[in-house]
Protein backbone atom coordinates (compact mmCIF):
# COMPACT_ATOMS: atom_id res chain seq x y z
CA UNK A 1 0.00 0.00 0.00
CA UNK A 2 1.08 3.29 -0.56
CA UNK A 3 2.29 5.73 1.99
CA UNK A 4 1.20 9.31 2.39
CA UNK A 5 3.85 11.77 2.85
CA UNK A 6 1.53 13.75 4.64
CA UNK A 7 1.42 12.09 7.74
CA UNK A 8 5.66 11.51 7.81
CA UNK A 9 6.11 14.98 9.40
CA UNK A 10 4.67 13.95 12.56
CA UNK A 11 7.42 11.23 12.45
CA UNK A 12 10.41 13.50 11.23
CA UNK A 13 9.66 16.79 11.07
CA UNK A 14 12.55 17.00 13.68
CA UNK A 15 14.87 14.19 12.03
CA UNK A 16 14.38 14.28 8.11
CA UNK A 17 14.11 11.65 5.32
CA UNK A 18 15.98 8.53 5.71
CA UNK A 19 13.61 5.91 5.20
CA UNK A 20 12.00 4.52 1.81
CA UNK A 21 8.65 5.40 2.71
CA UNK A 22 9.82 9.06 3.28
CA UNK A 23 9.78 9.24 -0.61
CA UNK A 24 6.75 7.28 -0.65
CA UNK A 25 8.22 4.76 -2.93
CA UNK A 26 6.88 0.93 -1.94
CA UNK A 27 8.40 -2.29 -2.35
CA UNK A 28 12.16 -3.32 -1.82
CA UNK A 29 13.67 -0.29 -4.00
CA UNK A 30 17.27 -0.77 -4.23
CA UNK A 31 17.74 2.54 -6.70
CA UNK A 32 15.62 5.19 -8.09
CA UNK A 33 16.85 7.78 -10.95
CA UNK A 34 14.72 10.41 -12.09
CA UNK A 35 14.74 13.08 -14.97
CA UNK A 36 12.85 15.55 -15.89
CA UNK A 37 12.71 17.02 -19.76
CA UNK A 38 10.80 19.50 -21.88
CA UNK A 39 7.53 17.27 -22.97
CA UNK A 40 8.47 18.64 -26.83
CA UNK A 41 12.17 18.79 -26.58
CA UNK A 42 13.05 15.68 -25.09
CA UNK A 43 16.95 15.97 -25.50
CA UNK A 44 16.39 19.41 -22.67
CA UNK A 45 16.20 18.46 -19.13
CA UNK A 46 14.04 20.49 -16.94
CA UNK A 47 13.17 21.90 -13.13
CA UNK A 48 9.02 21.20 -13.00
CA UNK A 49 8.82 22.67 -9.57
CA UNK A 50 7.14 19.76 -8.47
CA UNK A 51 8.06 15.99 -7.60
CA UNK A 52 11.33 14.99 -8.03
CA UNK A 53 12.41 17.61 -10.21
CA UNK A 54 10.77 20.17 -7.88
CA UNK A 55 14.45 21.59 -7.62
CA UNK A 56 17.03 19.72 -10.08
CA UNK A 57 16.53 18.61 -13.52
CA UNK A 58 17.44 14.64 -12.26
CA UNK A 59 18.07 12.84 -9.04
CA UNK A 60 19.23 9.41 -7.58
CA UNK A 61 18.53 7.75 -4.87
CA UNK A 62 20.28 4.58 -3.40
CA UNK A 63 18.87 2.51 -0.91
CA UNK A 64 20.04 -0.31 1.72
CA UNK A 65 18.07 -3.72 2.11
CA UNK A 66 16.30 -2.44 5.05
CA UNK A 67 14.71 0.76 3.60
CA UNK A 68 17.09 3.64 4.85
CA UNK A 69 18.83 5.57 2.18
CA UNK A 70 22.77 5.44 1.50
CA UNK A 71 23.14 7.49 -1.19
CA UNK A 72 21.14 10.50 -3.19
CA UNK A 73 22.43 12.64 -5.97
CA UNK A 74 21.21 16.16 -7.50
CA UNK A 75 21.84 16.49 -11.11
CA UNK A 76 21.67 20.17 -12.59
CA UNK A 77 22.12 21.04 -16.37
CA UNK A 78 25.67 22.36 -17.21
CA UNK A 79 25.81 23.31 -20.92
CA UNK A 80 23.79 20.77 -21.97
CA UNK A 81 24.41 18.24 -20.27
CA UNK A 82 23.34 16.72 -16.71
CA UNK A 83 26.15 16.82 -14.28
CA UNK A 84 26.32 15.92 -10.79
CA UNK A 85 25.83 18.51 -8.61
CA UNK A 86 26.14 17.47 -5.11
CA UNK A 87 25.64 14.23 -3.52
CA UNK A 88 24.99 13.02 0.01
CA UNK A 89 25.90 10.20 1.61
CA UNK A 90 24.45 8.64 4.65
CA UNK A 91 25.67 5.94 7.12
CA UNK A 92 23.56 4.06 9.91
CA UNK A 93 24.37 2.12 13.29
CA UNK A 94 23.79 -1.20 13.32
CA UNK A 95 20.09 -0.55 14.69
CA UNK A 96 19.49 0.63 10.99
CA UNK A 97 19.08 4.60 12.90
CA UNK A 98 20.95 7.12 10.67
CA UNK A 99 24.11 7.77 12.30
CA UNK A 100 26.08 10.20 10.18
CA UNK A 101 25.47 12.53 7.10
CA UNK A 102 27.91 14.11 4.57
CA UNK A 103 26.87 16.32 1.41
CA UNK A 104 29.68 17.12 -0.98
CA UNK A 105 29.57 20.18 -3.08
CA UNK A 106 30.74 18.73 -7.02
CA UNK A 107 29.07 21.21 -9.56
CA UNK A 108 29.73 19.09 -12.57
CA UNK A 109 33.56 19.11 -11.77
CA UNK A 110 33.95 22.67 -12.29
CA UNK A 111 34.79 23.82 -9.07
CA UNK A 112 37.07 21.98 -6.33
CA UNK A 113 34.55 19.48 -4.19
CA UNK A 114 33.80 20.47 -0.56
CA UNK A 115 32.00 19.42 2.19
CA UNK A 116 29.20 21.70 2.42
CA UNK A 117 27.37 19.79 5.40
CA UNK A 118 28.30 17.07 7.77
CA UNK A 119 25.37 15.90 10.64
CA UNK A 120 26.56 13.39 13.52
CA UNK A 121 23.55 11.71 15.18
CA UNK A 122 23.75 10.49 19.29
CA UNK A 123 21.31 8.28 20.88
CA UNK A 124 19.82 6.86 24.15
CA UNK A 125 18.22 3.67 24.43
CA UNK A 126 17.43 4.20 20.65
CA UNK A 127 16.26 7.91 21.59
CA UNK A 128 17.48 10.48 19.56
CA UNK A 129 19.29 13.18 21.54
CA UNK A 130 21.22 15.25 19.76
CA UNK A 131 22.65 15.89 16.51
CA UNK A 132 25.88 18.23 15.68
CA UNK A 133 25.85 19.91 12.14
CA UNK A 134 28.79 21.54 10.41
CA UNK A 135 27.70 23.66 7.57
CA UNK A 136 29.61 25.24 5.54
CA UNK A 137 29.17 28.32 2.82
CA UNK A 138 31.30 30.58 0.58
CA UNK A 139 33.06 32.51 3.44
CA UNK A 140 32.11 31.90 6.54
CA UNK A 141 31.86 28.14 8.44
CA UNK A 142 29.19 27.00 11.22
CA UNK A 143 29.06 24.59 13.85
CA UNK A 144 25.45 23.97 15.62
CA UNK A 145 24.38 21.37 17.87
CA UNK A 146 20.59 20.44 18.59
CA UNK A 147 20.00 19.07 22.04
CA UNK A 148 16.30 16.71 21.96
CA UNK A 149 14.31 16.96 25.25
CA UNK A 150 11.52 14.61 25.97
CA UNK A 151 8.22 14.73 28.49
CA UNK A 152 7.55 11.54 30.34
CA UNK A 153 5.44 10.24 27.36
CA UNK A 154 9.18 9.92 25.42
CA UNK A 155 7.24 12.72 22.88
CA UNK A 156 9.56 15.54 21.94
CA UNK A 157 9.18 18.73 24.59
CA UNK A 158 11.82 20.54 23.62
CA UNK A 159 14.84 21.26 21.05
CA UNK A 160 17.58 23.13 21.97
CA UNK A 161 19.92 24.68 19.03
CA UNK A 162 23.39 26.08 20.31
CA UNK A 163 25.69 28.15 18.40
CA UNK A 164 29.49 28.64 19.45
CA UNK A 165 28.77 26.96 23.21
CA UNK A 166 25.63 29.24 23.69
CA UNK A 167 22.00 28.67 23.04
CA UNK A 168 20.83 30.23 19.64
CA UNK A 169 17.62 29.63 20.05
CA UNK A 170 14.45 26.77 21.45
CA UNK A 171 11.70 25.28 19.89
CA UNK A 172 9.23 23.89 22.45
CA UNK A 173 6.20 21.15 21.61
CA UNK A 174 2.92 20.32 22.94
CA UNK A 175 0.68 17.13 22.44
CA UNK A 176 -3.46 16.70 22.96
CA UNK A 177 -4.08 13.82 24.86
CA UNK A 178 -4.07 11.12 22.24
CA UNK A 179 -0.43 12.79 21.53
CA UNK A 180 -1.47 14.60 18.78
CA UNK A 181 1.17 17.24 18.02
CA UNK A 182 -0.28 20.27 18.79
CA UNK A 183 2.14 23.48 18.66
CA UNK A 184 6.04 24.18 17.87
CA UNK A 185 7.23 28.10 19.33
CA UNK A 186 10.63 28.94 18.27
CA UNK A 187 11.89 31.00 21.19
CA UNK A 188 15.16 33.32 20.12
CA UNK A 189 18.18 33.26 22.89
CA UNK A 190 16.55 36.56 24.46
CA UNK A 191 13.15 34.91 25.23
CA UNK A 192 11.41 36.64 22.72
CA UNK A 193 9.06 34.43 20.58
CA UNK A 194 9.73 33.70 16.69
CA UNK A 195 7.75 31.43 14.08
CA UNK A 196 4.72 29.89 16.04
CA UNK A 197 3.10 26.84 14.22
CA UNK A 198 -0.63 25.84 15.40
CA UNK A 199 -1.86 22.44 14.35
CA UNK A 200 -5.54 21.83 14.42
CA UNK A 201 -6.31 17.49 13.93
CA UNK A 202 -9.56 15.82 13.67
CA UNK A 203 -10.71 12.87 15.55
CA UNK A 204 -8.66 10.20 13.96
CA UNK A 205 -5.58 12.63 14.86
CA UNK A 206 -5.08 13.50 11.17
CA UNK A 207 -3.73 16.95 10.30
CA UNK A 208 -6.63 19.33 9.53
CA UNK A 209 -5.39 22.84 9.49
CA UNK A 210 -1.75 24.35 10.26
CA UNK A 211 -1.40 27.80 10.76
CA UNK A 212 2.17 29.23 11.04
CA UNK A 213 2.91 32.62 12.24
CA UNK A 214 6.17 34.73 11.88
CA UNK A 215 5.74 38.95 13.39
CA UNK A 216 2.73 40.01 11.32
CA UNK A 217 2.83 37.30 8.72
CA UNK A 218 1.06 33.85 8.64
CA UNK A 219 0.15 31.00 6.37
CA UNK A 220 -2.60 28.72 6.32
CA UNK A 221 -2.55 24.64 5.31
CA UNK A 222 -5.65 23.27 5.07
CA UNK A 223 -6.26 19.32 4.46
CA UNK A 224 -9.22 17.22 3.49
CA UNK A 225 -9.46 13.57 3.16
CA UNK A 226 -10.79 11.35 1.62
CA UNK A 227 -11.20 7.36 3.22
CA UNK A 228 -7.49 6.70 3.13
CA UNK A 229 -5.25 9.66 1.93
CA UNK A 230 -5.68 12.95 1.60
CA UNK A 231 -7.54 14.72 -1.51
CA UNK A 232 -7.02 18.19 -1.24
CA UNK A 233 -4.13 20.70 0.55
CA UNK A 234 -4.57 24.37 0.52
CA UNK A 235 -1.97 27.25 1.45
CA UNK A 236 -3.60 30.56 2.26
CA UNK A 237 -1.36 33.92 2.87
CA UNK A 238 -2.51 36.26 5.83
CA UNK A 239 -5.01 37.75 4.54
CA UNK A 240 -7.20 34.83 3.20
CA UNK A 241 -5.99 34.63 -0.45
CA UNK A 242 -5.34 31.35 -1.48
CA UNK A 243 -1.67 30.93 -2.95
CA UNK A 244 -1.61 26.91 -4.18
CA UNK A 245 -4.32 24.52 -3.84
CA UNK A 246 -3.49 20.39 -4.94
CA UNK A 247 -5.93 18.11 -5.27
CA UNK A 248 -5.19 14.32 -5.28
CA UNK A 249 -7.20 10.94 -6.31
CA UNK A 250 -8.57 8.43 -4.12
CA UNK A 251 -5.33 6.74 -3.76
CA UNK A 252 -3.56 10.00 -3.05
CA UNK A 253 -1.94 10.24 -6.38
CA UNK A 254 -1.58 14.19 -7.00
CA UNK A 255 -4.05 15.04 -9.94
CA UNK A 256 -4.10 18.93 -10.40
CA UNK A 257 -2.12 22.24 -8.62
CA UNK A 258 -4.23 25.58 -8.65
CA UNK A 259 -0.65 27.98 -8.39
CA UNK A 260 -0.80 31.67 -8.10
CA UNK A 261 1.54 33.35 -10.93
CA UNK A 262 2.09 36.71 -8.84
CA UNK A 263 4.34 37.81 -12.15
CA UNK A 264 1.18 37.54 -14.52
CA UNK A 265 -0.96 37.77 -11.37
CA UNK A 266 -3.32 35.18 -12.19
CA UNK A 267 -3.62 31.28 -11.33
CA UNK A 268 -2.00 28.60 -13.33
CA UNK A 269 -3.51 25.18 -13.54
CA UNK A 270 -1.40 22.06 -13.65
CA UNK A 271 -2.13 18.73 -14.37
CA UNK A 272 -0.61 15.37 -13.88
CA UNK A 273 -0.88 12.12 -15.55
CA UNK A 274 1.23 9.17 -14.00
CA UNK A 275 1.94 5.81 -15.07
CA UNK A 276 3.21 3.01 -13.18
CA UNK A 277 5.11 -0.35 -12.32
CA UNK A 278 3.69 -3.79 -11.07
CA UNK A 279 4.79 -2.46 -7.52
CA UNK A 280 2.63 0.60 -7.45
CA UNK A 281 5.47 3.08 -7.89
CA UNK A 282 5.16 5.62 -10.55
CA UNK A 283 7.44 5.49 -13.48
CA UNK A 284 6.46 8.64 -15.69
CA UNK A 285 4.85 11.25 -15.15
CA UNK A 286 3.28 13.52 -17.63
CA UNK A 287 2.97 17.19 -16.13
CA UNK A 288 0.41 20.14 -17.92
CA UNK A 289 0.35 23.35 -17.57
CA UNK A 290 -2.99 25.30 -18.22
CA UNK A 291 -4.08 22.24 -20.61
CA UNK A 292 -0.69 22.01 -22.35
CA UNK A 293 2.10 19.78 -21.66
CA UNK A 294 5.12 20.69 -20.52
CA UNK A 295 7.24 18.16 -18.33
CA UNK A 296 7.95 14.61 -18.74
CA UNK A 297 9.02 13.18 -15.51
CA UNK A 298 10.78 9.10 -16.20
CA UNK A 299 11.53 7.53 -13.06
CA UNK A 300 13.97 3.83 -13.63
CA UNK A 301 13.50 1.83 -10.79
CA UNK A 302 15.07 -1.18 -9.39
CA UNK A 303 14.57 -3.51 -6.67
CA UNK A 304 16.52 -6.22 -4.49
CA UNK A 305 15.64 -9.35 -5.23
Amino acid sequence: MKINLLFLFLATFSFGQYKRADFNLVGKVKSLQSVTKSYYNPNETAVSGFLDSEQFDSVYWEFNEKGGIILSENYSDYRGKLGVFDKTIYHYNFSNQIEKVETILIQNGEEPRKITQKKKFYYIKNQLVRIDEFNSGRTTNQFWVANYVYNVQNHLSEKIFWMEDEIFSKNTYEFDSNFNLLSEKNYHNNGSLGKVILYENNKEGQVVKIRTSIGNKETTEIFEYGKFYKNLYETRDENGKIIQTERYDEMGWLTEVQKFNYKIQKVDNYSFIFEFDKNNNWIQCEISKNKHPVYLIQRKITYFK
